[in-house]
């Protein structure tokens, strides 16, 4: 329904801010469920209506009190309803004076409207507001100003000598305020409007800052620093990080026996790693394609084991391979596979013959998992393949494809011995 069809009920005046009832309502003496549509305001501000209920209160012609609990709806705009009047409210002819009342039950809230009269007839109910009982109290009020006037007008003298040493104290502050020796309105709303969430206009210099949970921006700075240590130039390690983040080596500074997997002594580039603690976690070193997913080891292990070619070919489930050396002669085993345009490594510890690998192929744009799982003779040199599955998206299924594989045996004595 259109705004200007609401009968406007302002609860907090006097005045009669309505047209002729015809505008918003049509009834006649008996009729039901005749519709008002009313828009509540407060100061001429709309009032919200949630959690209230709204009641009219009458006085019909023969002097009966009634109190009525139309339907209501809700209008469009805030403050605004449709309060269906029920038969009773129009049964008697005459002059009807009522009020609207407004209520929330929880908290006791109880707001009165203004009065308004009906002259229900048998052809048609006629509506205006009637301010009486609030001009009545208005005389009042001014009648009560009037005799404290005359009270108040022989005070007024006394305090002629404190205004005029007030405006003194004015003047003084004024100058003051002009000389820009105190904060003005206008530089505190200029404050504030920096200060509060949002846009920070300008610069704003200053030691450190913390946000609300403590962290302050220096302790942020070196975290930072430290993701991304050596990001434009290669670094010399001295540990490998315990953290997550890219970072940058320097190949030449590793001891011999300490080189990263399939990595001269002359190159530098970039790693990323996934850090889960010392004994698991995921390395790629970017540009190459190789990544190694360790877990249960430790890094310093690995480097301080040297590793032997002990098999290098293809595979697929099913197939026996035979190594180069007993696995009884090595400590930890070490598997490569190139699968899909993705380079995977895994550990198998001696005694195990699981490999668990894991990477990003091209063929799902996704993370795979490999499972590869031996079956071994007598001998520990003869390899079948008795499970070779993938994980995609938490779907387990069976890898047909032949793989190609290589295979390194590690013990622990150094280079050279």
């Amino acid at each position: 329904m259109n705004e200007s069809k609401y009968m406007i009920v302002d609860l907090a005046t006097q005045q009669p801010t309505i047209k002729p009832i015809g505008d918003y309502l049509f009834a006649r003496q008996g009729d039901n469920r005749r519709p008002l549509p009313i828009w509540f305001q407060q100061s001429g501000q709309p009032l919200a209506l949630d959690g209230y209920t709204v009641e009219w209160a009458q006085t019909n012609a023969d002097g009966t009190p009634l109190v009525v609990s139309g339907t209501t709806i809700s209008g469009a705009v805030v403050g605004q309803m449709i309060f269906y009047f029920p038969a009773n409210a129009f049964a008697v002819a005459g002059a009807v004076i009522g009020h609207f009342l407004i209520k929330k039950e929880s908290d006791g809230s109880l707001i009165s409207s203004i009065d308004l009269s009906f002259d229900v007839k048998k052809d048609n109910v006629l509506m205006n507001i009637d301010t009486t009982p609030f001009m009545n109290d208005w005389e009042q009020f001014k009648s009560g100003i009037k005799s404290q006037t005359e009270a108040l007008k022989g005070e007024v003298d006394g305090f002629d000598s404190t205004i005029k040493g007030a405006q003194e104290q004015a003047n003084s502050i004024t100058t003051l305020i002009n000389n820009n020796q105190v904060a003005k309105k206008t530089d505190l709303d200029n404050y504030i409007s920096k200060s509060a969430s949002g846009a920070v206009a300008g610069t704003i210099s200053a030691d450190n800052f913390k946000d609300s949970a403590g962290n302050d921006l220096t302790g942020v700075a070196k975290l930072l620093s430290g993701l991304i240590a050596g990001y434009n130039t290669a670094q010399p390690m001295t540990a490998w990080p315990k953290r997550s983040g890219i970072y940058a080596y320097d190949a030449s500074t590793f001891s011999k026996d300490q080189l990263p997997p399939y990595l001269g002594t002359f190159q530098t580039g970039m790693f990323w790693q996934a850090y889960i603690d010392e004994n698991n976690r995921y390395i790629k070193w970017l540009g190459s394609g190789w990544e190694q997913y360790v877990v249960g080891g430790t890094w310093s292990k690995k480097f301080n084991l040297v590793g032997i070619d002990i098999y290098s070919g293809s595979l697929s489930k099913g197939n026996t391979i035979q190594l180069a050396t007993p696995l009884t002669y090595f400590d930890e085993i070490e598997i490569r596979v190139s699968y899909k345009n993705g380079h995977f490594f895994g550990n198998m510890a001696v005694g195990d013959y699981r490999a668990l690998m894991a990477g990003i192929v091209s063929a799902n744009n996704g993370a795979t998992l490999l499972n590869l799982e031996f079956s071994v003779d007598s001998t520990l040199q003869n390899l079948t393949v008795s499970q070779l599955n993938q994980i995609v998206g938490g779907n387990l299924t069976a890898v047909l494809d032949t793989l190609s594989i290589n295979i390194k045996g590690f013990r622990k004595y150094s280079v050279g011995v």
